[in-house]
């Protein structure tokens, strides 16, 4: 039982990694009932680790407490169990098991507490820990099997070590595959060895030839059939007067249905650890996903332990189901879902209707509980379902989460509370995660509102944008992008990006395109605009501590028609320069952030580019991304503006962007602003347009 609990708390470990350093450790109650000992540990110190002794249930620890079925957490210095002195400050929290078996214990070092969400989360996975417990009585016993008295037939043998012959009866003969009693070479039964085996048997018989005694010994045989045959041989050698081992005596016993029972037992243990392993990991992404679209992969990929490869969130609306999210449809098959009246009968509406968990767990079972289906099972793409209802605080609207499986799947009596429990641990995130996806599209909108609608055209000067979108599960950014007149006959290029991913981002992204252009207009130098943005927006950081937001920023004023720029920069990458004559240009130095202190100051570097010039300004959506060298992203970004030195139109900056992000759904929106010095040829009609994706 131990080992099987280590494997149960690492998995707690694993699924609780992302609340940080969270160790675990059971702690059941021995056989008096009364004392409760330390049974499985993952993720502790040894600092940290319960005492190995017993420790009474009538005791004022929280352990103690809780294994009478009070559940206890705290933070501080004090742990819920006896810890050295030195042991520091630590949050826990302590949850009973079911059946008054024990406690389950999380804790983690540090000086916060667990916040509700993450109590939510720790009960959930000591819920999923108590159904794959090995059986315990309410003390703590393990369940003993009743003394019981059953005949065994047994082969006896004699091993005669002078000439190696065995002389055997009926039964060892049969055992064996030996033809018929009788005596026979010792290399008759062992050829009946299996070969990786083998090594091992002749290291017994040398130490059974070496000393006299009574031993066991186990052992593997082939059958004629080429099945194994599990055999269990008591033996006893006896010493001579010389002190030689002359024969060895004894029976054996054919245990393989109990050895195949064993596997047998084991092989469920390791399923059941397996699941426990996969439901702990739901628990944990349902918690932390952002968006209904993640929470259904998350759930999807935690589910194929039971074969499930396809799952549907439908909602009641208007009279017909509306569907959620989807994970393993595509867009026909979903479309399928969308929209059907309430009142039609099939397992996706009737768990919706009812609110009963409806289990499909093949065609022809489809076909006898809804028999109008039975001219369309070709064109089905599952072969059994599951449809199971969710638990939502609003239950005026109610909802059904349906797996899906690609072959027939028998559900057992194990697998049906299980997916009910996979449903529960769904139903408590979504709404969560459905207002995520609300904030969500209202940051996007709000962002791409903010963008402008179009860029000013000036002879000698081509100007085109491309703005990528994160992928859809990802947060709103606070990319922005613009260019503008300036008052002394420029163009001012600004390209930024807001901290955070929200609307508040959003938000602060379009005052500070607004606070740019204004400051501009008084005076268009780019190192005083930047420090009077950043002054502006240091003094609401200082107003507002908790809601406090930097902003990295790159300001260039450029004239066309002498290629002359002046360039400062917040903390933003400088821009990308290509010159016809690849000629190198000097680093632009960059300042701090907008936000972070007031009165600060912003370099200027002035750069004087020939015709055929292009400068590239982008956000760091293209260079810092999970698994890539910044620099090395920067060096390919650069690569792909000298490809496209004859074509600056907003196609091909499309298609640059695209080719330098990674991966192509990227977690960070990222902004592209090119300006190409033309010379004195006025645009082409049509260039004149943002390329925005």
């Amino acid at each position: 039982m131990a080992a099987d609990l280590l494997g149960m708390t690492e998995a707690l470990v694993r699924a609780s990694s992302w609340m940080g350093l969270v160790g675990w450790a059971v702690m059941l109650f021995q056989a008096d009932g009364a004392h409760l000992f330390p049974c499985g540990m993952a993720g502790l110190g040894r600092r940290w680790q319960p005492p190995l002794r017993p420790l009474s249930a009538g005791d004022v620890w929280p352990v103690s407490e809780a294994a009478l079925g009070q559940e206890r957490a705290g933070c501080g210095t004090t742990g819920p169990y006896p810890l050295p002195a030195k042991a520091g400050t630590a949050a826990w929290m302590v949850v009973p098991l079911a059946k008054r078996q024990g406690v389950a214990v999380a804790l983690r070092p540090g000086v916060t507490g667990f916040r509700p969400m993450e109590q939510d989360f720790l009960r959930e996975a000591v819920s999923l820990l108590d159904r794959y417990l090995p059986a315990v009585e309410r003390t703590g016993r393990t369940v003993e099997p009743a003394p019981r008295l059953r005949q065994r037939s047994a082969g006896v043998f004699r091993l005669d070590l002078t000439d190696e012959q065995v002389e055997c009866d009926e039964i060892f003969a049969r055992q064996h595959a030996l033809p018929r009693p009788g005596r026979y070479p010792l290399t008759d039964i062992l050829c009946r060895i299996p070969p990786h085996d083998l090594p091992r048997i002749e290291e017994i018989l040398g130490e059974l030839r070496a000393r006299p005694g009574t031993f066991e010994v186990s052992y593997r045989i082939t059958s004629d059939g080429g099945g194994i045959r599990h055999l269990r041989a008591h033996c006893t050698s006896s010493r001579t007067l010389n002190g030689a081992v002359l024969d060895i005596t004894g029976e054996v016993t054919d245990v393989t249905t109990e050895a195949q029972q064993i596997g047998e037992r084991e092989a469920l243990l390791r399923e059941q650890l397996r699941r426990a392993d996969r439901m702990i990991s739901l628990a944990a992404s349902a918690a932390s996903a952002s968006g209904t679209d993640e929470l259904a992969a998350a759930a999807c990929e935690a589910l194929a332990v039971f074969g499930a490869d396809a799952l549907v969130i439908v909602e009641a609306h208007g009279g017909r189901t509306r569907v959620v999210t989807t994970a393993g449809y595509d867009r026909e098959h979903r479309a399928a879902l969308d929209g059907l009246p309430l009142s039609a009968r099939t397992p996706l509406t009737d768990a919706l209707r009812n609110q009963q968990a409806v289990f499909t767990p093949s065609h022809r079972d489809l076909v006898s509980a809804y028999p109008h289906y039975a001219a369309t099972l070709s064109r089905l793409q599952r072969h059994a379902w599951a449809a199971v209802p969710l638990p939502l605080a609003d239950a005026t609207t109610p909802a059904v989460c349906m797996f899906s499986f690609n072959r027939t799947h028998a559900f057992q009596p194990s697998d049906q509370p299980l997916l009910i429990a996979g449903a529960a641990l769904l139903g408590r995130a979504l709404e969560r995660c459905r207002s995520y996806d609300a904030e969500h599209e209202r940051a996007v909108h709000l962002q791409r509102s903010l963008l402008p609608s179009h860029l000013p055209q000036r002879r000698g000067l081509r100007l085109t944008a491309s703005y990528q979108p994160a992928a859809p599960q990802a947060h709103a950014g606070g990319d922005w992008y613009d260019a503008f007149p300036l008052p002394d006959g420029r163009i001012a290029l600004t390209i930024g990006d807001v901290e955070g991913h929200h609307t508040e981002a959003a938000a602060l992204m379009g005052r500070l395109r607004t606070t740019l252009r204004a400051y501009a207009a008084l005076n268009p130098d780019p190192a005083t605009v930047l420090a009077h943005t950043n002054n502006m927006l240091t003094a609401e950081n200082d107003a507002d501590p908790e809601h406090a937001l930097l902003a990295t920023c790159c300001f260039i004023a450029l004239d066309p028609e002498s290629g002359r720029l002046d360039c400062a920069s917040a903390a933003h990458p400088g821009p990308l320069v290509h010159t016809p004559d690849e000629a190198p240009v000097p680093h632009v130095s960059t300042g701090l952030p907008l936000g972070v202190f007031s009165g600060t100051s912003y370099p200027t570097t002035s750069l004087v580019l020939p015709t055929g010039s292009k400068l590239l300004l982008y956000t760091d959506g293209f260079t810092d991304t999970p698994d890539t060298d910044p620099e090395h992203a920067r060096e390919r970004l650069r690569h792909m503006l000298a490809a496209t030195a004859h074509d600056a139109t907003a196609p091909t900056l499309h298609k640059v962007a695209t080719a330098t992000l990674t991966p192509l759904r990227p977690q960070d929106d990222s902004a592209l602003l090119l300006a190409h010095l033309t010379g004195p040829e006025p645009p082409e009609p049509g260039d004149r347009s943002q390329e925005a994706q």
